[in-house]
């Protein structure tokens, strides 16, 4: 996932909005919100070709978002799943519990990491990097946060800034006047000026017209884009909405998936 916007405690009916697009190749394998874990039960999208998620939800509201961090060398296949991860910081159940599993992490284990978690009442950030054994965390407070594929205010994903605007600019309303604007925001193909962009390392493996492409919201490139969106709304001990678009969300349909939170589903 390489835009994950949480609206955090500006909403009347909910706490925290989240809505994200999920990048990926096109040709990495992945299903829609599952069952991920019956105990807690772990609602979320599965990659088929590791076996974790990128988003998903308890029952109870908690939520955790992963993005990968950008990187311009080759990824370690040795080390663990990053998506794995997501569920079991989930698996503990609560907000403290996540907070105690990042703290007990060897962040080396992995690929680089951003993540995104809350539970309707507290959000965070954290970071993880092959530099420190320890996750980095960033207390949220309220407003628009925006995670690409690096920290929270990156000069790197300057789309950040531009979904981060056109989000609070959404008026709070009830779900159903939100929602199509939320939809409208990961559906922007619009894609920035060239000179505005940072320049790209000798190393990159693609050039200046993708890396350009890539700062689109919803992004679309040859064998890469956005893949899957999600739209949820949580607040305190429970899920008020969750909508998954198996596709990229200008051409794809938001199919409410809020049946899935519930225990007899």
């Amino acid at each position: 996932m390489c835009t994950l916007i949480v609206r955090h405690q500006m909403d009347d009916w909910c706490s925290t909005l989240i809505a994200a697009n999920r990048d990926e190749f096109y040709s990495r394998p992945a299903s829609g919100p599952t069952v991920l874990s019956s105990s807690p039960r772990i609602i979320g999208g599965r990659d088929e070709r590791e076996g974790g998620t990128w988003l998903a939800f308890t029952s109870d509201g908690l939520f955790l978002g992963l993005t990968n961090q950008r990187s311009f060398g080759t990824r370690d296949d040795t080390l663990r799943s990053r998506g794995t991860l997501v569920v079991e910081a989930l698996a503990t159940g609560n907000f403290d519990g996540v907070l105690r599993y990042l703290a007990s992490l060897d962040a080396r284990d992995f690929n680089e990491f951003n993540l995104i978690f809350g539970n309707g009442v507290e959000a965070c950030a954290a970071y993880g990097r092959r530099s420190s054994r320890t996750v980095e965390l960033e207390a949220l407070g309220q407003g628009v946060h925006v995670l690409c594929n690096d920290r929270l205010g990156s000069p790197e994903f300057p789309k950040a800034d531009e979904a981060r605007a056109k989000v609070e600019s959404i008026p709070a309303g009830p779900w159903s006047e939100v929602k199509p604007r939320l939809v409208e925001v990961l559906s922007d193909r619009s894609l920035p000026d060239a000179a505005s962009l940072p320049p790209l390392p000798p190393d990159a493996p693609f050039d200046a017209e993708v890396a350009r492409r890539l700062q689109a919201i919803c992004v679309k490139t040859p064998v890469y884009g956005t893949v899957s969106a999600t739209l949820a709304g949580v607040s305190p001990g429970r899920v008020e909405q969750y909508a998954f678009c198996a596709g990229p969300p200008d051409l794809g349909v938001f199919e409410d998936v809020s049946r899935l939170i519930r225990a007899d589903a």
